[in-house]
């Protein structure tokens, strides 16, 4: 089954208030949808990861019409999860309505980032998912930033490594590159990989990087 990591660009008028709020205060650094239940043909519930002020978010949340009710649990000294219900719009339609199809499932979590950006992963078959990619309003400017065969565990952790740097680590596991003592040098993992040492190196401390910096934000969410 194939997946698409996509990035979505809305316009302003497609941004949710709350979303803007990433945009429009320092106060607020994450904005994290982390599940959603759309059963209600009138309004949806949902439980966002909120990371920085959350005064300011609730103050956001009371002045917000469609936005019923509400609850904030903290997490940390700068986390938070909060769990809303709402009236559904036009607005919600135009953002994910070409997504709302038979034949794909939408992954959470979906990233709202500055700039009216949302990351997401959809999967499904390919004809479901170029219908809903070719469905989506102009307005909303998409990339897919990776597609490949959809596997669960990866998205326990995915720090988004590429190919090459996935079968340059791989092939380092495989030879024992990372025992204790190491058990294979650089030049092993280049032969394994068809690379120069160079170009191995380059890949593993490029994917050690990437690994790392996704632990520590898991760890940061924990």
């Amino acid at each position: 089954m194939k997946y698409l990591r996509l990035e979505l660009r809305y316009p302003p008028e497609l941004i949710h208030p709350m979303h803007r709020l990433v945009d429009e205060s320092d106060a607020i650094g994450r904005d994290v949808l982390l599940h959603g239940s759309l059963f209600d043909e009138t309004a949806d519930t949902f439980l966002f990861y909120v990371e920085g002020d959350i005064d300011v978010y609730v103050d956001a949340l009371r002045a917000v019409d469609r936005i019923r009710e509400f609850e904030v649990t903290r997490i940390d000294e700068t986390g938070y999860y909060v769990f809303l219900t709402q009236r559904r719009d036009g607005v919600d339609d135009a953002m994910f309505g070409s997504l709302r199809r038979t034949g794909i499932v939408v992954v959470p979590p979906i990233d709202f980032r500055p700039n009216g950006v949302a990351r997401l992963t959809v999967l499904g078959d390919h004809g479901p998912l170029r219908e809903a990619l070719a469905a989506l309003p102009d307005r909303i400017e998409s990339e897919v930033l990776r597609i490949g065969e959809y596997d669960w565990r990866q998205h326990l952790f995915d720090p988004g490594l590429t190919d090459r740097q996935f079968d340059a680590v791989a092939a380092a596991v495989e030879c024992g590159y990372y025992e204790s003592p190491r058990a294979a040098s650089v030049s092993e993992v280049a032969d394994r990989i068809g690379a120069s040492p160079s170009t191995a190196s380059e890949h593993l401390r490029k994917a050690e990087s990437a690994m790392m910096n996704a632990f520590m934000r898991l760890r940061d969410v924990g």
